[in-house]
């Protein structure tokens, strides 16, 4: 067998982070989840379910259950389901998710139908001439990176990705980005770098912030995919200083997939100069008449935010649910005591793994590793078919070796019984070191 090589140990910086909180803060957050375990069925009445995959997917739970079904009852006796009523919901789980994300003002934020469409708004409100470059690093999501290459012949943008995997490689390590890895990349024709704020399939936590104040004065933009932060730490948009963020609110949100949120700072929108949505719906214009004619020698009075780039006809169902489920986890979860319970459950999958001998993948700062994403850097053809074979267990298999992420409702014991799964794959005769 030919071991993979980009891994590193498991060191003493992620038993370190572990240590942050003291016993008794520990002990009130475990107490804490254990209560709100209760709202996932499938986790909290199942002995077989082991669900390790937030980051992909949560289960679902009775928040979420409750406002669909609230929605469908109140639904069926409504002459126009679609009203007054559910458009205050709508507005009102704009006001959540701004609130959620630390933004200026909820017209910041429009709703979208996952990342991708977030994303692809804010890339084709650019106006690139030939010979412009943006940049990214060639580990990030493919939702980001097709999304400016699809520009390169029709606007002959130049698309340069910063390599980080063969560096990774000879170093044995994956580490975060900063602005100094992303320097030599960036001249005078660059017009945005996009990256994640938390990487889907190594969790790294990249420097956004660092990015943002070395390249944002210069004019040039910085698109953020937010999808693996919102709902797993805090997250305060203006004190990073992105220019947009897209996220979908299935993961971390816990809501139902359909929906998505893109944030626009009011700085980045006015450098951008009046944008037109690449699609231009009736919920973009505010002189839209009530009788729906429109007159062609009339001008389009765009929302002067980014409620121009919305589509009328959005899921009220998902919008429904995002309202409570939002209002949920910043009020009664709280998103600090949710990061420090990922942070204690990802610090204590890598103790385990590293007395196993096998290496985690990714930074072991707190300050630079996801709280949720705990990447084992085991051999992904060896292990993949005898993880998938374990009725209930749900991981991902990936190009590093096997990603396991955690949620609000994911406990010690979670780790305990995924510890006892590498134990016997170990005792199996599956290697534990590349």
């Amino acid at each position: 067998m030919v071991c993979r090589p980009i891994s590193i140990k498991a060191t003493n910086e992620h038993c370190s982070a572990a240590k942050d909180a003291t016993d008794e803060e520990k002990q009130r957050l475990s107490e804490k989840f254990a209560v709100h375990r209760r709202l996932v069925p499938l986790v909290a009445q199942s002995e077989d379910e082991l669900s390790l995959n937030a980051a992909s997917a949560p289960p679902s739970n009775l928040i979420v259950h409750e406002a669909i079904t609230r929605y469908s009852a109140e639904a069926l006796y409504e002459t126009y389901p679609y009203g007054s009523k559910w458009q205050r919901t709508r507005e009102e789980a704009r006001r959540l998710v701004a609130r959620c994300i630390g933004a200026e003002e909820p017209s910041t934020v429009a709703f979208t139908r996952d990342t991708t469409e977030g994303l692809g708004l804010f890339i084709r409100s650019f106006r690139f001439e030939r010979g412009d470059n943006v940049v990214i690093v060639d580990t990030e999501h493919p939702n980001m990176v097709y999304g400016f290459l699809a520009l390169r012949d029709a606007a002959g943008l130049e698309v340069r990705q910063v390599p980080t995997v063969a560096e990774a490689e000879r170093a044995g390590r994956v580490d975060a980005i900063d602005a100094d890895a992303l320097r030599p990349y960036v001249d005078g024709r660059t017009r945005a770098i996009g990256i994640s704020s938390m990487s889907f399939d190594s969790g790294q936590r990249h420097d956004v912030a660092g990015i943002c104040a070395a390249f944002r004065p210069r004019g040039i933009h910085v698109l953020a995919d937010l999808t693996q932060h919102v709902g797993f730490a805090p997250l305060d948009v203006r004190a990073m200083g992105i220019s947009a963020g897209a996220f979908s609110l299935h993961k971390g949100l816990n809501c139902p997939t359909g929906l998505g949120a893109l944030y626009i700072s009011p700085a980045a929108f006015a450098e951008l100069g009046d944008p037109t949505p690449p699609i231009v719906s009736m919920a973009a214009a505010r002189n839209i008449r009530e009788d729906l004619l429109v007159r062609g020698d009339e001008p389009v009075d765009f929302f002067p935010d980014a409620r121009r780039f919305e589509h009328a006809n959005m899921s009220l169902v998902a919008v429904t649910a995002a309202e409570a489920f939002v209002r949920f986890y910043l009020e009664v979860l709280g998103p600090a005591d949710v990061e420090a319970h990922l942070y204690g459950l990802t610090s204590a999958l890598a103790r385990e793994s590293e007395r196993l001998g096998i290496p985690v993948v990714g930074p072991g700062q707190r300050d630079r590793r996801a709280p949720h994403i705990c990447v084992l850097g085991v051999d992904p053809g060896e292990w993949g078919p005898y993880l998938k074979e374990i009725s209930g267990l749900k991981v991902t298999v990936n190009r590093l070796g096997v990603r396991v992420s955690f949620g609000f409702y994911s406990s010690m014991e979670d780790v305990r019984r995924f510890v006892q799964v590498l134990e016997r794959g170990i005792s199996r005769g599956f290697s534990v070191r590349c």
